[in-house]
């Protein structure tokens, strides 16, 4: 297994949107079980405008994940060995990070009081806005999107090593804009978390679905 369960996992449900400027592009919906499963349910468009629902499954124990497309009833097992290729193909460190850290001061984002960080990164030319809070375990968001680093050369957690260096108290994110030079600006924004008992059978695979085997990872 890849990541250790936490003892006391946070239990519940947390919404959340990704939007550019061109609107909402997706709606999420992550569930994660005191035992530290997650279950991450994305309802999208595709180039068409059509719907398109997609579930990752990441279990605490195991040495696989799955992916769900229920448009096509197809299951991908995918081995957790792929997240740790991922993890290592961002190589930066936050200990040598060329960042400079503004304080932008308090703001309130879905009822939530939180503290605004703007995070420029030179090396790579991204500017990241964090809006921060202490409610909520910071590892809400990299339990769900194990080994995303939406494409940036730093991690996030050499980028929270580098803004303790910084002064800046590591949090969970309520809100993160990522601007990267090139690219188009995109928002997450959580619209709700809420501590509630998750029943088993919301982890479990659907049944009547194909199973698919993805490749493992190349070797280096």
């Amino acid at each position: 297994m890849l990541f250790a369960s936490p003892a006391f996992a946070f239990e519940g449900l947390l919404k959340a949107s990704l939007s550019s400027e061109q609107g909402v592009v997706a709606q999420i919906h992550a569930r994660y079980s005191k035992a530290g499963d997650v279950r991450m349910d994305i309802r999208s468009k595709d180039a068409d405008g059509q719907p398109v629902n997609a579930t990752t499954i990441l279990p605490a124990k195991g040495k696989s994940y799955y992916t769900i497309a229920h448009d096509r009833r197809a299951i991908v097992e995918v081995p957790y060995s792929t997240l740790a290729t991922t993890s290592r193909q961002v190589t930066g460190s936050g200990d040598n990070a060329n960042l400079e850290i503004k304080k932008l001061g308090k703001e309130t984002v879905s009822g939530v009081k939180t503290e605004h960080v703007r995070v420029i990164d030179k090396d790579n030319r991204v500017v990241i806005d964090l809006w921060l809070t202490q409610k909520y375990p910071a590892d809400l968001w990299t339990r769900a999107f194990r080994g995303r680093n939406l494409g940036l050369e730093i991690s996030d957690d050499e980028r929270t090593k580098a803004m303790k260096k910084y002064g800046v108290k590591p949090g969970f994110s309520m809100k993160m804009r990522v601007d990267q030079a090139g690219g188009v600006p995109v928002v997450f924004l959580i619209e709700q978390v809420q501590r509630m008992p998750m029943p088993p059978d919301v982890f479990s695979l659907p049944e009547g679905y194909t199973r698919i085997q993805a490749p493992a990872p190349a070797q280096p």
